[in-house]
């Protein structure tokens, strides 16, 4: 008797955040993929190696597509 597929593990589902930082305009940095805002600030932090005073102007939003 065959045996059945093995089934992947569901993980969390990682969505994508736009990154930008406040100067005299919004300046887009990119996007990162995380499960929520909190995760993708962390992610934005270690992608992007944002200094303290840049952290306190990072904005991120979800990304529609």
């Amino acid at each position: 008797m065959p045996r059945p597929p093995k089934k992947k593990p569901v993980g969390a589902k990682l969505r994508n955040w736009r990154v930008a930082i406040m100067r005299s305009r919004a300046h887009q940095l990119g996007t990162v993929q995380a499960q929520d805002q909190t995760a993708a600030e962390a992610e934005a932090i270690k992608a992007f190696g944002l200094s303290e005073d840049q952290r306190k102007r990072l904005m991120i939003w979800e990304r529609d597509w």
